[in-house]
């Protein structure tokens, strides 16, 4: 590889979207929606795999905002209270 390929391959691996799960970086299906918080995955299913917290009342305290569809797979940004008026 030549000099230029060798720089422009580290610039890819430096800016490229890291998460820090692992099983988050790519999805399990090929498709990426994350970036506008969505209650419904495109393919149709209300289901996803997340990431929670739980406080000393049983109720989640806090989650990921990153989620997996659990019917295909896809990567999704899941919705929070302060989406609630489609300002994001």
């Amino acid at each position: 590889m030549c000099a230029m390929g060798v720089r422009l391959d580290r610039l890819l691996r430096r800016t490229s979207r890291k998460h820090p799960l692992p099983f988050m970086q790519l999805p399990l299906n090929g498709n990426d929606y994350r970036g506008i918080p969505t209650m419904v995955c495109p393919c149709g299913c209300d289901m996803f795999i997340i990431l929670a917290k739980f406080d000393d009342d049983r109720l989640p305290g806090w989650f990921a905002l990153d989620g997996v569809c659990a019917g295909c797979g896809a990567l999704v940004s899941l919705p929070c209270p302060a989406d609630e008026d489609g300002e994001w």
